[in-house]
């Protein structure tokens, strides 16, 4: 008789295989149901900003093709990026911006969006030999300046009016003022002379009669000095955008003895209305000449009459005159 062997070990390691598998498969289905909580996963929510579209040098002006946006997780934005071209086209850069870095205020000469003027424009560099440009401000009443229509980017020549005091020597040989001309023949007053020559206009303010201008350096200190001296003293005269020249300030200057005498202008003088009105006008009496001569006022002068006749008797009435007085 044989016997028949099975081996029912192995069976069992095969189920129990199975059934571990099963098991760890609705673990894993179990965990991510809970994680995402019987729902759909989520989206990163991005938002919109401005970056560099390649590398920008400093002192650069900004362009559109320098520009384009990329969505970025919120998170990951800056809190002051730019989102849009135009905030930022035309602003220049102080400092390099990399390719995909994101485009904030602090990276431009000015850090507020709505910066009114740049000193440099976009062409002008700073380098060792280039002048040491600067910005100041003048105030300017409509009156001096062209009604107040000067605009931004226009040229305009400044000129300044101010009071001379002339001093003279006194008995003690101290400079006093004097109200009188000197011995030279000059006197305080008024002069105007034209200063600086085509200055850009950055920024005109008609309402605040407040103009800002580019000067150098030296010029700044100049209007600075003025400023503190006579404030109110400037005049703008616009130029044209052809005309670059530059006139000699050497024949440029006027005070009031250049004006009468560059233009004739008479000086007054004391009416005679006698020679307008006649003499009646005058209120000197006026009688008829006597042979032999009158005295100015129309009496006859003394020794004048003959010695042997009669002094004539006064009239009771004098006749009047036949003649009408002479019309002024």
């Amino acid at each position: 008789m044989e016997m028949e062997f099975k081996d029912t070990g192995r069976r069992r390691r095969f189920l129990v295989v199975i059934i571990g598998a099963v098991l760890a498969a609705g673990a894993g289905i179990g965990a991510f149901t809970l994680a995402s909580n019987g729902g759909p996963a989520q989206e990163t929510l991005k938002t919109t900003v401005l970056v560099a579209s390649h590398d920008i040098t400093a002192r650069t002006a900004v362009t559109q093709d320098d520009l384009t946006t990329r969505q970025v997780p919120i998170d990951e934005a800056l809190a002051q990026a730019y989102d849009q071209p135009t905030d930022v086209i035309g602003r220049i850069t102080s400092i390099p911006i990399y390719t995909d870095q994101q485009i904030t205020p602090n990276l431009f000469a000015t850090t507020t969006a709505d910066a009114d003027f740049s000193i440099l424009q976009p062409d002008e560099t700073v380098t060792s030999t280039s002048p040491y440009w600067r910005a100041v401000a003048v105030q300017v009443p409509a009156d001096r300046a062209v009604g107040g229509e000067i605009k931004a980017g226009q040229h305009i020549d400044l000129f300044v009016s101010v009071e001379i005091d002339v001093l003279t020597l006194d008995a003690d040989g101290n400079y006093v003022q004097t109200d009188t001309a000197s011995i030279d023949g000059f006197q305080s007053g008024k002069s105007t002379k034209l200063t600086i020559q085509d200055l850009e206009v950055l920024k005109a303010d008609p309402d605040t009669e407040m103009y800002v201008l580019k000067v150098d350096l030296h010029q700044a200190e100049q209007i600075a000095h003025i400023i503190q001296l006579a404030p109110d003293s400037f005049s703008l005269a616009l130029r044209p955008d052809e005309d670059t020249r530059a006139a000699d300030p050497s024949q440029y200057g006027t005070t009031t003895d250049r004006l009468i005498m560059t233009y004739l202008f008479p000086a007054p003088r004391l009416v005679d209305l006698s020679q307008l009105l006649g003499p009646e006008a005058s209120g000197v009496p006026v009688t008829s000449p006597i042979p032999g001569g009158t005295s100015p006022g129309g009496s006859p002068a003394p020794g004048d009459q003959p010695a042997s006749e009669e002094s004539p008797a006064p009239d009771a009435s004098p006749e009047a005159s036949p003649e009408a007085s002479p019309a002024p």
